[in-house]
């Protein structure tokens, strides 16, 4: 099992100078493998090894970067190859305009390469500093740099370590191999929950939660679409353009962090309530197709929100289980009818057994039924079913302003629990 800390970096000018010229390195030796390899010059992963060797031999500038990172962009290139091959047995895919298919490995301009990776930190190239808080990391050819240790580092083994480079922020993320944790230990779950992701609530719970998206980037919009203006009006290579550029990096780097806390934060606060978890195996990359509601699923981060989910309750030794979303908003989780209804309608009323709820609380409870069907256990409808919002802050049940459309609780605004992710 693989463990994950991310820590920010804050190198002197220098350093950045040395970080830069490694990432320039990385790209023009990511552009000479892929000529390489659609001339048919170069085939195997081994052959590119050979091939950067020979090329370190012809221009010693290729010697102050560390050779394990160098061989790791013959890595990815590799593994993008993997996944285009992977991708054309699994869909039709199209031409683009340079005429080669989509998902073919691209050429990355100047200033498109933002990340090199030390794939054996263990032996030496990558060392992190014993205290917590302001510390160092030893960075292979480039010296010792200062970073922030916000979290105690993982027990585990330090396996890789990838520097990247976020808008104007530097950051590292190690890599840590630990032990793999033992499979669930508890096979009737004591408090399973169905959970339903959704737009209108980001995460219904068979409990009768409700949890509002907090939509980043609808909230943020105006603000990036006037920054992009100035962008458009600054002329090309310009100094004044690269500040602009800057200026929009920021402001989508703080929407990726505002979602990844929400995200942590009420993924965090389901985890610790519940030992076992129901959700939905959504095809999220068929359902962005739909370009009017592309925009609006990418805000809510349903794919990392699941994930956060998943590895959360896998580390506690929880059981998560992903079932099929065929006409989970349509049928009864009392009686199994199923009653066809537009999207429009967010009232679920059974026909037959005369059950009535919001449509996404169904929903979640139809998602807990197929759960536990999985594992080969029948729910208990003896108790009955709170439809609310419970408080992060005070355990209390809040009344419903309006049925099957509940307001959550305000994670991002305080009161939030001090426990790690």
């Amino acid at each position: 099992m693989i463990e994950i800390r991310k820590y920010r970096l804050y190198p002197t000018s220098e350093q950045v100078s040395l970080i830069e010229e490694t990432l320039e390195t990385c790209r023009e030796t990511w552009n000479y493998l892929l000529a390489q390899t659609r001339e048919r010059r170069v085939s195997t992963k081994n052959q590119q090894y050979h091939d950067i060797y020979l090329q370190k031999q012809k221009y010693p500038i290729l010697r102050n970067v560390y050779a394990h990172v160098l061989q790791n962009v013959a890595d990815r290139l590799d593994k993008s190859f993997v996944f285009f091959y992977r991708r054309l047995k699994r869909e039709s895919v199209r031409r683009r305009k340079d005429g080669m298919l989509e998902g073919y490995p691209r050429f990355k301009l100047f200033g498109r390469y933002n990340s090199f990776t030390y794939p054996d930190a263990y032996n030496g190239s990558v060392k992190l500093g014993i205290s917590l808080r302001k510390t160092k990391i030893y960075l292979s050819k480039i010296g010792y740099v200062p970073i922030i240790v916000h979290r105690a580092p993982s027990l585990g083994r330090n396996k890789r370590c990838t520097i990247k480079r976020e808008g104007d922020k530097w950051f590292a993320v190690l890599e840590y191999q630990v032990i793999d944790p033992s499979k669930p230990a508890i096979a009737i779950p004591k408090n399973p929950v169905g959970l339903d992701l959704g737009l209108v609530s980001i995460i219904a719970t068979s409990d009768g939660e409700s949890f509002k998206p907090l939509q980043p980037l609808k909230k943020k919009m105006k603000r990036l679409r006037r920054l992009q203006q100035s962008v458009s009006r600054k002329r090309r290579g310009s100094k004044n353009r690269c500040k602009a550029i800057q200026r929009v990096n920021r402001l989508h780097w703080k929407i990726r962090s505002i979602r990844s806390d929400f995200n942590h934060k009420l993924s965090r606060y389901i985890v610790n309530g519940h030992d076992f978890f129901a959700l939905e195996n959504l095809n999220i990359r068929g359902m962005v197709r739909n370009h009017n509601l592309a925009r609006s699923i990418s805000d809510a981060g349903w794919y990392q929100l699941s994930f956060d989910i998943r590895y959360k309750a896998e580390r506690e030794r929880k059981q998560v289980v992903f079932v099929s979303p065929s006409y989970t908003s349509t049928d009864c989780s009392r009686c199994g009818y199923r009653h066809e209804m537009p999207l429009s309608i967010r009232t679920f009323h059974c026909e037959r057994c005369g059950f009535e709820t919001g449509r996404d609380p169904n929903s979640a409870c139809e998602i807990l039924n197929r759960g536990l069907q999985e594992i080969g256990v029948e729910r208990s409808n003896s108790k009955p079913m709170e439809i609310g919002v419970q408080s992060l802050n005070r355990w209390e049940i809040q009344p419903i302003e309006e049925v099957g459309i509940v307001k959550g609780p305000d994670i991002h605004e305080g009161g939030s629990s001090h426990k790690r992710f």
